[in-house]
């Protein structure tokens, strides 16, 4: 009877451990169409940026954006299938559900002018972003920012985390800890920037669990990601 115990007790600690191993791979993996729609991460000054333009491949950078997005799909998909949260995307998508999709996106955008922070620019060097703006690497940057990047940080934080690993917690709790973890997966530094990711995840943990849409929590994540990209795009483009 106690070796039926302990092997119970081992084999559900290796399974969290799995898990906890396939959700930290799945966001490794995700990083990778972000980092290959720009030639660096940050830039000093406007000849480093175009240094780093030279050695850049489109083919390539494209290629490994697919790639990368479709394998951290599947992986997404069957972590939420063995966390016992199948995910329905053919959902019937109501008026309702979109207006609160689109609130917590205009939310996460206020906030962010609010607070003076924004993730696409800098008052004392070059943005990356709107140096890459400047480019052929614009279209892939921003189908990257509004669509992949939306979408594979909801389908990991909310479908896996929120309603996967803490589908038992009270919704409340489970929605303000995956923000957390939403925050301090993007940086750990806490700061008005943490603050902001945090409210933005719980705005979208909302959405998702008052919705039960995956698609309307993306929606809202979406939304929050082209407004800063829009002003980025006019900066650029003047």
């Amino acid at each position: 009877m106690k070796e039926k115990k302990f092997m119970k007790v081992f084999k559900n600690m290796f399974k969290e451990i799995g898990i906890a191993i396939w959700l930290f791979l799945i966001f490794a993996f995700m990083q990778v169409p972000l980092v290959e729609s720009t030639p660096v991460y940050s830039i000093d000054n406007q000849r480093q940026f175009i240094e780093a333009f030279k050695q850049v491949n489109l083919t390539h950078n494209v290629f490994m954006m697919i790639i990368f997005t479709i394998v951290t799909f599947v992986m997404e998909w069957f972590v939420c299938f063995w966390l016992k949260n199948k995910l329905f995307f053919s959902k019937r998508i109501t008026q309702r559900s979109v207006i609160l999709a689109l609130a917590a996106g205009l939310f996460s955008f206020i906030f962010e002018i609010l607070t003076m922070f924004s993730a696409f620019t800098n008052n004392f060097k070059p943005s990356v972003f709107i140096s890459t703006l400047r480019t052929w690497m614009a279209v892939p940057l921003i189908i990257s920012l509004v669509l992949i990047t939306p979408t594979l940080e909801e389908l990991l934080f909310q479908a896996g985390i929120q309603k996967g690993v803490f589908r038992k917690l009270n919704p409340w709790l489970a929605i303000v800890l995956t923000s957390i973890i939403f925050a301090a997966a993007h940086d750990i530094t806490l700061n008005v920037a943490f603050l902001h990711r945090v409210l933005a995840g719980i705005a979208f943990g909302y959405v998702y669990q008052k919705t039960d849409d995956i698609k309307m929590a993306i929606l809202g994540h979406s939304i929050s990601n082209l407004l800063p990209l829009i002003i980025c795009c006019a900066q650029a483009w003047s």
